[in-house]
């Protein structure tokens, strides 16, 4: 592979929800990618690939995307958690760049092999943390850095669900290696947000459970953070909520934000939907603020909220690719964030509250 490129030939591992949903459309809208190959082992998945991608080969067996790389400088893994790092290492020792599913790895130590490993073989390692470019986050934010609800002391941030009834997929299996279990899948993305909020965090404390079926993985879950800034974060994560909170509730000195609904991004891909639609990213609902005025009396508006943009990603992967722009998500953010994961793995098994030293920060 050149060092220097102008486009990117993308082999895809995996056509499952990640692959087909969230990769694939936001790779194909991104001017100078290009998806070449795509591996699954699937039937109906292969079917899929040939409607949805045309151009691509298709590969059954994983091992066999290795032995020809011509025209592949991208390497997108997209597949089962427990694939991450094994499929991760092995596209470093091939020399090609790689974006990687988020969580990139079951464990902070597994990342930082990753990290490693990219650095040995001189590739850049990209984390899909797309839920930073979601339309409520991205207000959440905005208001914030405005500062006009003063010095941010507690956030509540959810991602419920009510699915009654498990699917018997690896994402419920209790097998450690299969990395399962919505404290690390909703918890790669809610404490990621945390800390880009409030800041490093110094201790944490959770729990976690399977209550749906026993013996499965965990399917509801709850952290408390504690932020050096002396702030407190409350993220749940559920597949059993029948009735769930606000997406976001954040308070400062001076105000507060609600809002209600989430981010929309995922269900547009979902119906088929594209970055490429006019109204990509926009939504219907609002943010509710409250504020003190000049007047120190609090005031009450509905703000619109920013635009989702999940199409930001590809492209600031392509632009770090080709000339060296910084990653859109810094790969010592995402060892951080499972630095705390991994803290709170402990804290639900011990029922004790973990101390960080140093604590877990972010760029």
């Amino acid at each position: 592979m050149t060092a220097q490129v102008t486009e990117c030939g993308v082999l895809l591992m995996g056509y499952g929800l990640a692959g087909r949903v969230f990769h694939a459309p936001l790779i194909e809208s991104t001017p100078g990618l290009r998806i070449r190959a795509v591996v699954t082992s699937d039937a109906e998945r292969q079917s899929q690939v040939r409607a949805d991608l045309p151009q691509a080969r298709i590969i059954a067996d994983p091992h066999d995307a290795w032995a020809d790389l011509d025209g592949i400088d991208l390497v997108v893994i997209a597949g089962a958690n427990r694939t991450h790092v094994p499929q991760a290492l092995e596209a470093a020792a091939r020399g090609r760049h790689m974006v990687i599913d988020k969580p990139i790895a079951g464990t902070a130590d597994d990342a930082q092999r990753i990290v490693e490993a990219a650095e040995r073989a001189g590739v850049q390692v990209h984390a899909f943390q797309n839920r930073r470019w979601d339309s409520d986050f991205l207000t959440l934010r905005a208001i914030a850095e405005a500062g006009g609800i003063g010095s941010l002391h507690r956030l509540e941030s959810r991602f419920e669900r009510f699915r009654p009834l498990p699917r018997g997929t690896w994402r419920e299996s209790a097998d450690p290696e299969d990395l399962g279990g919505v404290l690390l899948d909703f918890g790669a993305h809610l404490v990621d947000q945390a800390i880009e909020l409030l800041g490093p965090v110094r201790t944490v404390h959770a729990q976690a459970r399977a209550v749906r079926h026993a013996g499965s993985a965990d399917d509801d879950m709850q952290i408390t953070l504690g932020h050096t800034s002396g702030g407190v974060s409350l993220l749940i994560g559920s597949q059993a909520a029948a009735l769930g909170g606000p997406r976001f509730l954040l308070l400062g000195t001076r105000g507060a934000v609600r809002i209600v609904e989430s981010d929309t991004q995922e269900t547009a891909l979902r119906a088929g939907r594209t970055p490429a639609d006019a109204d990509w990213g926009v939504e219907s609902f609002t943010a509710e603020v409250r504020a003190l005025g000049p007047d120190h009396e609090l005031a009450a508006q509905q703000r619109a909220l920013s635009t989702g943009r999940w199409d930001t990603f590809y492209p600031g992967v392509l632009a770090s690719i080709i000339s060296g722009a910084p990653y859109p998500v810094p790969l010592g953010d995402v060892v951080a964030n499972l630095e705390v994961l991994d803290a709170a793995r402990a804290s639900a098994a011990s029922g004790e509250s973990i101390v960080l030293s140093p604590a877990a920060a972010h760029a």
